[in-house]
């Protein structure tokens, strides 16, 4: 066995406290990579394997001649089924009376269709033999308890037609149930989808032919998506379709597609904050023994070691615990990327996951947990090869000088008032203040483990906080109606004085609401056009700049989304492609800041003129719905209860079920933050323990000779921990302004069309976090303080007099 190997091994069993600290940095690292980013995989290849299963369409067409468009597109080279179907979006009532506007899809009876086919999870598929059996999907028969036989009903004709539930499905469509891109996050109970046969479907919808076509390509034609997608919607806009939705932009996917993307991003950053801070251990614990073993140094460089076989030695200890924590680490990121998928396909109703081992990402882990160790102890490694023998061999450390800011003004303090003021300040003081200039590379090594700590703990509770922000902007600030009913007939006038006399009610409005692609310089934005009468009471709408504006009487509001998505600014010419083949020209308004959705506003009366009522369902905006307030104090449930009543309301839906939806989401981030914040304070206390313990080894000798100097080892204990307390609450200041950053940056890989979150954390969270730091410093260098107080002093002292 070499003279390096046995010196090697005796390092590492030399204070091995420090380097355990290490290894549960970097083994915490690599098994969060490890958890988090092959449950995305898994999850990414999971929902491919969905789609290709029951074929989920790449391409779907609203609107026009959908008999001749989807002729033209099976036509198309690249194209492997088409399927013509019929949906619509009215009112439905549950067996417990619920009622809210749902949609029901057309399918063939006896057999799936060639695209969009369903799972069947329960029960049997659609008969020809039953053609008012239905299938209900699964989220919404889980919320309103459907099981085959049960009774469903749909408003049609102007009154209520029995259904019968044959069973649930699943389908890829809606494995998140978003109603549409603008309504991503439903509440349950607010929507549902019917799978129907298709000639209810098109009585329910009042059409004689189907009103969409939904286009499956082959493996060959995906390769050219972007192509293929804008040669079959150029072709199906000279049919008169309106709608073109891709599968990236299809509601579901796109919103379980956002999130699987902040997933990925999550699943890099932050195991790299925890290899980070592994990396500041492993420097500090270097720099300190290389420090320690100059004189070992200059004996090795004087016996003819070379330089590159001492810095080998050093970074193989760097090398030693990364490896040990890697390990570990990749195989309980192995075992709990399983559990991760598994929940996280629980949570959104997945009907099956797909769990593998992927040799890539352990191997990557295991990559990372080396380099991190690697990198750390190249510079303390270097440093020891720069060592020059002979001033080694003669013991002679060089010496900080006195060289700090605050030694150079302790020295112009022995002029003028500096001087009077320097004597003022007791000399326990000065220690407090002269520590962490003297050796300031020392206070770096703290700092940054604040620093990162204070990222982690802040990225978790800052996340928390701006997500509470969002949910009061939305509901509190831009969506101002309590409920909003579907009527049996036009919210006319008449209509809505009568629901004014309802008891609890406070005002009624009526609102429109069409689908409508928004089209400018050859790029296209499908959402819903929105009509409210000027000055409404129902909506504010916030500008990007912080305020609010009212309605335009002419041309439309967009949401701020669009103008990237467009390249569009105010006072700029769009078209909007309407149903039924209409199109209108106007003009753009402003831009709206909203968190939920990306809509375009207008005023009722252009809404009527772009778009006139009647028509076929589904082809023409809605007229039927009212929005409604309540009086302040107003009991909810008994207002809501009332409206139901009420001869003529067809659905209610509570505008508030959404919020408390996202509230009882917020109860599930609370156990994130929780563990985030867990997993910061490990952090902190890993990293705080490795340099803290450091710095009081270092300074072993001259802590010993204050003490036989006579003072106290309370006194001493509170002076180094003021010292180094006073270091932390300086790292703190990056660490808080840094933190905020990272936040918006985590932040923003969830940001998109769908939602938009501001950066909002509470002074509050600011205060604690720092005071939560501190707590953690404190309890690390406890450990060293004891280890100090066992020390022996006569042996230290003739150490520093040797």
């Amino acid at each position: 066995m070499s003279v390096l190997t046995v010196k090697l091994r005796r390092d590492l069993r030399r204070r091995p406290a420090q380097l355990v600290s290490v290894v549960v940095l970097v083994m915490l690292g690599v098994a969060l990579f490890g958890a988090s980013y092959d449950a995305y995989r898994n999850l990414d290849s999971g929902y491919q394997r969905l789609f290709e299963r029951y074929r989920f369409a790449d391409l779907t067409l609203s609107g026009g001649d959908t008999a001749a468009i989807a002729a033209a597109a099976a036509a198309e080279p690249g194209v492997a089924a088409t399927a013509a179907r019929t949906v619509a979006d009215v009112p439905m009532r549950m067996p417990d009376g619920g009622t809210f506007v749902g949609r029901v899809i057309g399918m063939p009876a006896g057999s799936q269709p060639a695209v969009d086919k369903v799972q069947v999870l329960r029960g049997r598929y659609l008969d020809a033999s039953a053609p008012a059996g239905v299938l209900a999907e699964k989220h919404v028969a889980d919320h309103a308890r459907l099981r085959p036989g049960a009774r469903v009903a749909v408003w049609h004709g102007g009154a209520w037609q029995p259904l019968e539930v044959r069973g649930t499905a699943s389908s890829t469509e809606y494995l998140w149930p978003a109603a549409s891109r603008q309504d991503a996050l439903p509440a349950p109970g607010s929507f549902g989808v019917l799978f129907v046969a298709e000639p209810l479907a098109e009585r329910i919808a009042g059409t004689s032919a189907p009103n969409q076509v939904a286009v499956y390509y082959t493996a060959a034609g995906r390769r050219h998506t972007g192509w293929l997608d804008a040669a079959l919607t150029a072709a199906a806009r000279r049919h008169g379709a309106g709608a073109a939705v891709t599968r990236a932009d299809q509601p579901g996917n796109a919103t379980l597609a956002e999130d699987i993307k902040g997933f990925a991003e999550l699943a890099v950053l932050f195991p790299l904050l925890f290899l980070a801070a592994a990396g500041v251990a492993v420097y500090v614990v270097l720099a300190r023994r290389v420090a320690r073993d100059r004189v070992v140094i200059g004996t090795l460089r004087a016996s003819g070691f070379r330089r590159r076989t001492l810095v080998g030695h050093y970074l193989a200890t760097g090398l030693a615990a990364g490896l040990a924590g890697a390990v570990p680490g990749a195989a309980a990121g192995v075992l709990l990327a399983g559990t991760v998928t598994r929940l996280y396909g629980e949570a959104i109703g997945l009907p099956e996951t797909f769990v593998s081992v992927r040799a890539a990402t352990v191997a990557a882990g295991l990559g990372y947990g080396l380099a991190a160790g690697a990198l750390a102890a190249l510079a303390p490694a270097l440093s020891a090869a720069r060592v020059p023998p002979a001033e080694a061999m003669r013991g002679i450390v060089p010496s900080a000088g006195g060289r700090g800011a605050l030694a150079r003004l302790g020295r112009l303090g022995r002029i003028g008032r500096l001087r009077r003021v320097g004597r003022a300040v007791p000399a326990g003081a000065w220690l407090v203040l002269r520590g962490p200039s003297r050796q300031f590379r020392r206070t770096v090594y703290t700092m940054s483990g604040v620093v990162l700590a204070l990222v982690l703990i802040l990225v978790s509770w800052g996340m928390l906080d701006s997500s509470k922000a969002t949910v009061s902007r939305q509901f509190d600030q831009v969506q101002r109606q309590d409920a909003e009913l579907t009527l049996a007939g036009p919210a006319g006038p008449a209509a809505l004085a009568a629901l004014a006399t309802v008891p609890g009610i406070r005002a009624a409005e009526p609102s429109a609401q069409v689908q409508a692609t928004v089209t400018a310089g050859g790029k296209a934005y499908s959402t819903a056009l929105v009509g409210y009468r000027p000055g409404t009471a129902m909506h504010r709408f916030l500008t990007p700049g912080g305020g609010a504006r009212a309605l335009p009487a002419r041309g439309v509001l967009l949401g701020r989304a669009m103008r990237g998505r467009l390249g569009v600014t105010a006072g700029d010419r769009v078209t909007l492609r309407l149903p039924g083949g209409r199109t209108a020209a106007t003009t753009v308004a402003g831009f709206v800041d909203e968190p939920l959705g990306t809509y375009a506003y207008t005023s009722l009366a252009q809404v009527d003129a772009w778009a006139p009522a009647g028509g076929a369902q589904g082809s023409s905006g809605r007229r039927d719905t009212a929005l409604v307030r309540f009086a302040p104090g107003a009991d909810r449930a008994a207002a809501e209860h009332a409206l139901s009543a009420r001869p003529g309301v067809v659905a209610c839906t509570d505008a508030h079920a959404l919020r408390r939806t996202m509230d009882g989401y917020m109860k599930l981030f609370y156990v994130f933050v929780a563990v985030m914040l867990a997993f910061g304070g490990l952090l902190a206390f890993t990293v705080l323990f490795a340099t803290l313990s450091v710095n009081l080894a270092e300074r072993g000798t001259e802590l010993a000779t204050l003490r036989a100097s006579g003072v106290g080892r309370r006194r001493l204990a509170r002076l180094v921990t003021t010292e180094n307390l006073l270091a932390v609450a300086v790292g703190a200041v990056p660490g808080l302004i840094l933190g905020r950053l990272a936040t918006g940056a985590f932040l923003g890989a969830f940001n998109s069309d769908l939602m938009a979150f501001h950066t909002d954390i509470r002074p509050a969270t600011l205060a604690w976090s720092a005071l939560a730091v501190l707590a953690v410093a404190f309890l690390a260098q406890r450990p060293g303080l004891r280890a100090l107080a066992r020390q022996n002093l006569g042996a230290l002292v003739r150490e520093r007099s040797g």
